[in-house]
């Protein structure tokens, strides 16, 4: 069969993807485990990691650049314009590839991350990688109050005007943290960060810098998130948070997507309380196509998106603020307990409920398992602290790093 026949069969799902960038290589990373690969992804992933140590300004070298791929790399990429760094340099992406999964054709294309939410909304591609972040700067439209999405679980529940979008669940991708030493999922948050000094200035935390109007720097593309939660700050959108920030005078405050707060660290930013919202890789998919193409429920089923309390989760959830925690000590003030940030005691009543691939609509109503979601919420709040514990107690006492990623 040839590749325009392999296109238009119902046998091929399509998936939109970040065309550069660590999720897209945590994405490719995760495929090697499902198809059959014999080095191919390897040399994708070569690739792709000295992109940005390759972007020009020249847009004739970037092109060049193609021509001097090695010739046992899939002809995969393209040149394209870098927007989140100056001066917009060109450089090498991630265009588009086809692999099998148990007979069906995953066709994988490189694109915007913001415009995998947009591509749903155009009935383009069956699914796509997405972050909450990015999926609520593009999506806010549709929810009944975007502000109650604190959390990806709380997401479905809240879509109350016509849209086929849905999150299927988390996409469980993980990166080497050296903090810890193993692998810890890619979830970050969306945090106050501040300039220290500022002498008789008010506590940093989002009620108090927006009753008192507060200045606070964010990137462009979020702003509209951050004056719709709280139309008392003054925002003032910019490119780079952090360098804002640091030109700022003392004191001066931002809200910025913080992983692992290596480079807070490494500027002496401090970090305060918790996050606007919690976000990590997750997979979109248009629900009317779901429903109407069995080869993409086999795939769906097949990539095994997490559910918001499943046990793997929770394991993800310890590491990744404990890595947060060690990194930051006490340059993270205010820090809020770990079962506190994971779920609230009132988030099931925004929507944070168990659902399932098997749920219809993935969006639950209002009376549906809201019992089992105080229950699940309370046990997954002892769970998530005993693992946060334990974990801790074994790299403080051994002094050693987590070199188990077997365990999860």
């Amino acid at each position: 069969m040839s590749k325009s026949n392999i296109i238009e069969s119902d046998l091929t799902v399509s998936c939109a993807v970040p065309r550069s960038g660590r999720t897209l290589q945590n994405f490719l990373s995760r495929l090697k485990t499902l198809v059959s690969d014999s080095g191919e992804i390897g040399g994708m992933l070569k690739i792709l990691s000295e992109g940005k140590k390759n972007s020009t300004g020249d847009i004739e070298q970037a092109f060049s650049q193609l021509s001097q791929l090695p010739d046992h790399v899939p002809k995969c990429f393209s040149v394209f314009v870098d927007r989140k760094r100056s001066p917009r340099p060109f450089r090498l992406g991630f265009l588009a590839y086809e692999w099998e999964i148990d007979g069906i054709t995953l066709r994988v294309e490189g694109e915007e991350p913001h415009n995998g939410s947009s591509l749903i909304k155009l009935d383009e591609v069956d699914f796509t990688l997405v972050g909450l972040d990015e999926l609520l700067a593009m999506t806010q439209y549709y929810l009944r109050d975007p502000t109650h999405v604190t959390k990806w679980g709380m997401y479905n529940y809240q879509l109350i005007k016509p849209t086929s979008i849905r999150v299927a669940g988390s996409a469980e991708l993980t990166r080497y943290n050296p903090v810890l030493g193993c692998e810890v999922q890619d979830m970050v948050g969306f945090f106050l960060i501040s300039k220290p000094g500022g002498r008789g200035r008010s506590k940093i935390d989002f009620q108090t810098l927006s009753r008192y109007g507060r200045r606070v720097f964010v990137k462009g593309r979020y702003s509209g998130i951050v004056m719709a939660a709280y139309p008392g700050l003054q925002v003032e959108p910019v490119e780079d948070v952090e360098d804002a920030v640091m030109k700022g005078e003392m004191g001066s405050v931002g809200i910025e997507i913080v992983q692992t707060g290596n480079t807070l660290r490494s500027k002496g930013l401090l970090l305060h309380g918790a996050p606007l919202f919690l976000s990590e890789s997750l997979y979109v998919v248009d629900y009317d196509r779901y429903q109407a193409k069995p080869h993409l429920q086999e795939m769906v089923k097949s990539l095994k998106p997490l559910g918001y309390f499943d046990d793997r989760r929770i394991r993800h959830f310890a590491r990744w603020y404990l890595a947060l925690e060690k990194n930051m000590g006490q340059s993270w003030l205010d820090r809020p307990e770990i079962e506190e940030l994971f779920c609230t005691r009132t988030d099931p009543e925004r929507g944070l409920r168990p659902y399932r691939l098997k749920t219809r609509n993935w969006k639950p109503h209002d009376s549906y398992k809201k019992e089992e979601a105080m229950f699940l919420a309370d046990e997954s709040r002892k769970k998530l602290k005993e693992e946060y514990l334990q974990l801790k107690r074994s790299t403080n006492e051994e002094n050693l790093p987590l070199n188990h990623p077997e365990s999860i």
